[in-house]
């Protein structure tokens, strides 16, 4: 077997798994062999493990024999692969999938030779050299454009500076805010605070809303208006509505921000409960 391949059994699964995870992206596959879906996927991750030499370490766990620790995991079907990085999991794979499914996951975690710039960038800034560091990411988005870290980490900063508008327009150009919660909620606050730092003022809104009650653009600037006071019953209140005059204004923001908020309170919320009920009755 390949010295990036290891198995595990429920005495050394702390050291194997957790431990290594500490050191590097650890992926672990529990398999059967009388599954057909686990006989296809073997030589996929085997191969991965093999082209990536070292880059991540890949555990195999034979369920079959190890029923207790499968069990402990959770493990109800197999094949199921799980990416655990410093102990925790981090994704989870239930069924066969591609290598090219694969290699999106692992990529999203692994080193890449941008990311010593990035942490030059970050430097940068941080101490200070603003233009520099922004000036280097801009390069960097262009340079390795599947980087994830860059774009979260650049539209971060540019939050930070109050650039709201120029971080929306980097998110909304790539599809992060589609696969990453954290992309999600970091648009969702780059739109609100971009649109109410252009609105025109609350009094003027409210009494033009009062007169016409499905205008979705100042609707939505009222929304931003209740985020900035965290009233956020209201504001998905208002989502709603704008999503019942039209789910696709201004290419589903309403409906991304809405998710956005969902993830921010936590699905064990009842406000989130309740919305995401309605929401899904008027979709």
């Amino acid at each position: 077997m390949s010295q990036f391949i290891i198995e595990a059994t429920d005495k050394n699964f702390n050291e194997a798994v957790l431990g290594n995870s500490h050191k590097g992206p650890v992926l672990v596959n529990y398999w059967a062999e009388n599954a057909g879906p686990c006989l296809r996927l073997w030589p996929v991750l085997e191969k991965l493990a093999n082209d990536y030499a070292g880059e991540f370490l890949l555990v195999n766990v034979d369920t079959k024999k190890q029923r207790a620790l499968a069990d402990r995991d959770g493990i109800s079907s197999v094949p199921t692969v799980k990416l655990f990085i410093n102990g925790e999991v981090v994704e989870q794979v239930h069924g066969y999938d591609s290598a090219a499914g694969f290699k999106k996951i692992l990529d999203k975690y692994l080193a890449r030779e941008s990311d010593r710039d990035l942490a030059q960038a970050v430097a940068d800034y941080q101490q200070g050299s603003i233009k520099k560091a922004f000036s280097a990411m801009d390069k960097l988005v262009i340079l390795d454009p599947q980087n994830d870290r860059i774009l979260l980490t650049y539209a971060k900063l540019l939050m930070r500076e109050e650039a709201y508008a120029q971080a929306c327009q980097l998110l909304e150009k790539t599809p992060l805010q589609k696969e990453s919660d954290e992309a999600v909620v970091l648009m969702t606050n780059a739109i609100f605070l971009s649109t109410q730092q252009q609105a025109e003022p609350l009094k003027e809104i409210n009494h033009y809303l009062k007169q016409n009650n499905n205008d979705c653009d100042r609707l939505f600037t009222l929304c931003s208006y209740k985020m900035m006071s965290s009233e956020f019953s209201e504001v998905m209140e208002i989502l709603l509505h704008i999503i019942k005059l039209d789910k696709y204004w201004n290419n589903q923001v309403p409906s991304l921000c809405m998710r956005g908020l969902f993830i921010m309170l936590g699905k064990e919320d009842k406000r989130v409960q309740i919305f995401r009920q309605r929401l899904l009755e008027n979709i």
